[in-house]
């Protein structure tokens, strides 16, 4: 079989999608399937390099050249000639080349439909999207919603690679934090994702950074709308050795090895990959309530994390930030529970079964 999946860029900003279909393309080429990725917008980046001559990009700077972008996919599409096409990305313009092709077209729905502000955008990704993976019960509640057939709809979670994310020794987790600059004799609080404040939640990691206790610093991974805002709205903090903004990475694992706590603050996540990856390396997870809804809400109360109020007076945060640290001993029994539900192998089977009743239904 060969798949061809669809991004928007080879770029760690990107988020979750791009971890997601970055896995699950190297699990499925482990398995023995034929594995392109394509890349609308920007240059080759690290995905490009795993997947080498299967990886291309179109080199867009954004859809406002979507015309020479049409000419390029139609053109990408037939010298791939794919079994199945893979879609992660949720954009209009690659949906009028897809109508022109029978290739049944998979979509990954990293968000709900309606996150597209367009009627004729939710039209054409409604009507060239054969099958439906639905992340979270709370992703396929809204698709449903917006009249996407449940029965073209197949649950399948995220998952984890469990070898990337993991728990190290503290001989190791010292030689991370030297390499990355990190100091060695401090708690590390640490948040990763794109620095946004309506989904993300950057306001609640500003607020976090001004109250920790002493002995603790944040590390934020990531880069995004509010990065440049934060560093100038956290500069004492940062002056005073309590935040540090470590920007894009896209190796964020060594990040988590390092790390002895996670912090999470999203309003709004449809699944909440980040918290797998904190659980999948040992670490205790912090949470703010996810108050827009979202997979992220199931996810926090699996793994028993210290759910945090926004109400709370400042006095009042910093206690329980300093009481978070004492919560080590059932990360050993989170990450087996974790392996059991969310490791790429038994979720690339189930995204394989859908691959198979797409191309069925082709026939």
């Amino acid at each position: 079989m060969k798949v061809i999946h669809i991004c928007q860029r080879d770029d760690p900003d990107s988020g979750g999608s791009l971890r997601v279909a970055e896995a699950l393309g190297l699990e499925q080429r482990a398995a023995g399937v034929d594995v392109w990725v394509l890349f609308l917008y920007g240059p080759r980046s690290h995905v490009c390099e795993e997947f080498k001559d299967r990886a291309i990009c179109l080199n867009l700077d954004s859809s406002k050249q979507a015309f020479r972008g049409v000419r390029s996919f139609c053109s990408t599409i037939r010298k791939v000639n794919p079994d199945i096409i893979h879609s992660h990305d949720g954009i209009i313009w690659p949906r009028l080349a897809i109508m022109q092709f029978r290739i049944p077209v998979v979509m990954h729905s990293h968000l709900p439909l309606r996150s597209n502000d367009s009627g004729l955008g939710r039209f054409l990704v409604k009507h060239t999207t054969k099958l439906l993976v639905g992340i979270s019960l709370h992703t396929i509640d809204s698709w449903v919603e917006d009249r996407f057939p449940p029965s073209r709809i197949h649950y399948v979670p995220n998952g984890v690679d469990f070898q990337r994310f993991k728990l190290v020794a503290q001989s190791e987790k010292k030689d991370l934090r030297k390499k990355l600059n990190l100091p060695e004799h401090k708690r590390i609080l640490l948040w990763v994702g794109r620095v946004h404040r309506s989904m993300k939640g950057s306001d609640r990691v500003e607020r976090v950074a001004r109250l920790l206790p002493d002995d603790t610093i944040l590390v934020v991974v990531g880069n995004g709308p509010e990065y440049a805002g934060m560093l100038e709205r956290c500069s004492a903090e940062i002056t005073a050795g309590r935040l540090i903004m470590a920007g894009s990475c896209s190796m964020p694992e060594n990040y988590y090895k390092a790390a002895d706590e996670f912090l999470f603050t999203s309003y709004h996540e449809p699944f909440g990959l980040v918290i797998l990856e904190a659980v999948a390396s040992g670490l205790p997870i912090t949470a703010f309530p996810v108050t827009g809804g979202g997979g992220a809400v199931c996810l926090l109360q699996e793994f028993d994390a210290l759910m945090l109020e926004d109400d709370a007076a400042d006095d009042m945060l910093t206690a329980m930030l300093q009481r978070s640290e004492e919560r080590s001993a059932q990360v050993l029994e989170h990450r087996a529970r974790a392996l059991e539900i969310f490791s790429w192998g038994s979720i690339v089977a189930s995204v394989m079964d859908v691959y198979k009743i797409a191309l069925i239904r082709k026939l």
